[in-house]
């Protein structure tokens, strides 16, 4: 059942939400998400600052781009966006992992000096700069005992919307635009991180439908008057956005889904994995009679005496 947006004094306006519409007799569908704490909670693990500002600024926007999609498929599983830099950039690996079930977290890996030097050069380096070319690509992971399916695609452009975008049009063909705004809040327990974003696409042609082309150039015009300030206001709901957006067209709620901070690792898992090795590999492994084993995206850290292994 779906909810036509028709005032928007009543829309929603809850964070930590994807919230997936429809235009009205259009063939155009997409989905917006609003992130606070969750998005917080997986930049800064327990708490602590982890990532420099523009490392922490772009792996939002992955997850963002996770949220997002994730939300399309139509299995349990989970998307994994992942973008691979090169020597010339400070970013060598992104990587946001988010479950269809709405639980986000990543993890990025960055060189300190390049860094430093890229922004003396450049305070508000895009994707392009700080990955420095590379690789963007998408995995779907349907579960253990199915195939995986990945699309890649260059890295291009100054956002990793516009590197989402060529992906979509080049690897799945789908005539997409995305918009993500990424940045710090400040309020009284100090600064925390928000973000937002909104993905259109056109729904393919077929035999009983006109042609697409023209309204979803429309919406695109639509579309393009989007801003940053405003996706990533606290004060303007989703709801309030797409009906300043579409209510000419008409725009009309299908789904909204929870998205949550949460990491997959556990104790267990990591015992299991290590009670596969042989006793001479944990004997190098083991400092003091105990190995240690952290996780890259919640920073977790496990220790397991070898005696209990």
């Amino acid at each position: 059942m779906t909810e036509q947006i028709q005032d928007t004094s009543i829309g929603q306006s809850c964070v930590d939400q994807v919230t997936v519409f429809q235009l009205d007799g259009q063939p155009v569908r997409g989905r917006a998400v609003k992130l606070g704490p969750a998005l917080n909670s997986a930049l800064n693990p327990g708490g602590k600052a982890r990532y420099p500002e523009p490392v922490a600024r772009l792996l939002g926007d992955a997850m963002m781009v996770g949220a997002l999609v994730s939300q399309s498929l139509k299995f349990d599983g989970r998307l994994v966006v992942q973008c691979h830099g090169t020597n010339d950039g400070a970013i060598s690996l992104l990587i946001a992992d988010c479950t269809t079930d709405g639980h986000i977290r990543g993890y990025a890996r960055w060189d300190t000096d390049k860094l430093k030097e890229i922004t003396l050069d450049n305070r508000s380096p895009g994707a392009d700069i700080l990955l420095g070319g590379g690789t963007f690509s998408m995995t779907i992971d349907q579960g253990a005992d199915m195939d995986q399916y990945q699309g890649i695609a260059a890295i291009e452009g100054e956002s990793l919307s516009s590197c989402a975008e060529h992906y979509f049009n080049q690897s799945e063909q789908i005539p997409t635009r995305i918009q993500l705004a990424c940045g710090q809040s400040i309020d009284e327990t100090g600064p925390h991180w928000v973000g937002a974003g909104m993905m259109i696409q056109k729904i393919a042609d077929d035999e009983a439908r006109e042609d697409a082309t023209p309204p979803w150039e429309t919406a695109q015009q639509l579309f393009a008057t989007l801003t940053d300030a405003e996706l990533i206001d606290p004060d303007v709901s989703t709801d309030t956005l797409l009906y300043r957006l579409f209510n000419e067209y008409g725009v009309r709620i299908a789904e909204r889904h929870s998205v949550h901070a949460k990491c997959r690792c556990s104790r267990d898992r990591l015992l299991d994995t290590l009670k596969s090795f042989d006793a001479a590999a944990l004997d190098d492994m083991a400092e003091g009679g105990v190995i240690s084993a952290n996780c890259e995206f919640c920073a977790t850290v496990y220790a397991f005496p070898l005696a209990e292994i």
